[in-house]
């Protein structure tokens, strides 16, 4: 069983992010606390609702606490929600993550979390350049993930960093800067991002008043290059179009969900998948959740939207797309029709078809061009 909660609340909430959140200031954190559990309860032992096959059951088990900022919740009420969520497992998950805020870490906290079951702490750091962490609205400065990152190596033997790539002001020289940063740091994960201008979101209202620039695609592709560059000459092995890890140290919980694994998501805005067609979504509304818990939309996908998904997700990851599983699902026609609009981006060696394995993967090449690829095989 594969379990995300979402924590909707932020102290601040940075420019750039879209995700559901509201302020700290509408926590009543026993009160939320409980109604994450009884939504655990209804969910888990509603088998009608969430039937988990024999054959998903072979998956390693994971826990996810994301947000929203979860490091905000008190050290009592998350060994409270760590509690409860365990009691539902016959063994403890083989990865349990929490994500944080530098800002947020303490060792008391870090302690807590440690003595509540987590395994894995994945904190966003973004860059160690703090005229970059101002410009997109963090709470912490350079010293502050530093000293952070020191208290969670003391609890922790598995901790992923969050960078981004794109930001105003961000030039390759200060991106290499925090590079060689977190390669001294030496976390076991590290995640990278570009920079994304969502609609509704401060940072895009910033770039059409004029007050930041958007890098340009050249600039990102040079600045994701140096990333790649630098990660692998450190031993960093990229796993997924975004993430990198020491060999045996990638994501479990993130791996699962790009091979199409059924996950069960909890809280406001949360999102689910029964690993078949069926994907629930939670209302993004905390008010609302409070006072009668979780109200959710089932979205039952079609073939066509399951195979694109599919091409999508398993196209990220290093080791591609399963032919075998495709034409397994969509027949072998869907699979012809894929060879056949795979045969000119081969020829560029932008993909490289394993036909031992019976896999179709991004070249090293081709991840530098991956959405127009996905796109065109779509």
């Amino acid at each position: 069983m594969n379990i995300y909660v979402h924590i909707p609340f932020c102290r601040r909430k940075c420019i750039y992010c879209d995700f559901y959140s509201v302020g700290e200031r509408l926590a009543d954190w026993p009160a939320f606390v409980d109604a994450i559990l009884a939504e655990a309860s209804q969910r888990i032992e509603e088998e009608e609702k969430f039937t988990i096959s024999p054959a998903v059951c072979q998956w390693p088990s994971t826990i996810y606490i994301g947000g929203g900022t979860p490091s905000l919740i008190p050290e009592k009420e998350f060994g409270r929600l760590a509690g409860g969520l365990l009691n539902y497992f016959d063994t403890p998950p083989l990865e349990f993550t929490i994500e944080v805020n530098p800002d947020d870490v303490t060792d008391a906290k870090a302690q807590a979390w440690r003595n509540a079951g987590v395994n894995r702490v994945s904190m966003g750091v973004q860059s160690l350049v703090d005229s970059e962490l101002a410009t997109i609205g963090r709470r912490h400065d350079s010293a502050r993930a530093r000293d952070a990152y020191k208290i969670l190596r003391r609890y922790f033997d598995n901790i992923s960093l969050d960078l981004m790539f794109g930001l105003p002001g961000q030039t390759p020289e200060s991106l290499q800067h925090t590079l060689d940063a977190f390669i001294e740091m030496g976390p076991e994960h590290v995640s990278a991002y570009s920079l994304m201008y969502e609609e509704a979101t401060a940072l895009t209202r910033m770039r059409d008043a004029g007050k930041i620039a958007e890098a340009s695609d050249s600039d990102s592709c040079g600045m994701f290059s140096l990333i790649c560059s630098s990660l692998a000459e450190a031993g960093y092995e990229r796993y997924e179009i975004s993430n990198y890890s020491r060999p045996g140290r990638e994501s479990i919980h993130n791996s699962l969900y790009w091979q199409g694994v059924p996950y069960i998501g909890l809280g406001p805005g949360a999102h689910s998948y029964d690993g078949n067609r069926c994907r629930r979504s939670n209302l993004p509304d905390f008010l609302s959740y409070m006072a009668r818990g979780a109200e959710a939309s089932i979205e039952t996908l079609t073939d066509e939207e399951l195979r694109e998904e599919m091409l999508m997700t398993r196209l990220r990851t290093a080791c591609g797309l399963s032919l075998v599983e495709y034409g397994g699902r969509f027949g072998s026609a869907a699979l012809a029709q894929l060879r056949s609009d795979a045969k000119e981006w081969i020829a560029d060696d932008k993909l490289i078809l394993d036909e031992q394995n019976g896999m179709l993967r991004l070249s090293e090449a081709g991840v530098m061009i991956s959405d127009e690829i996905i796109i065109a095989l779509l």
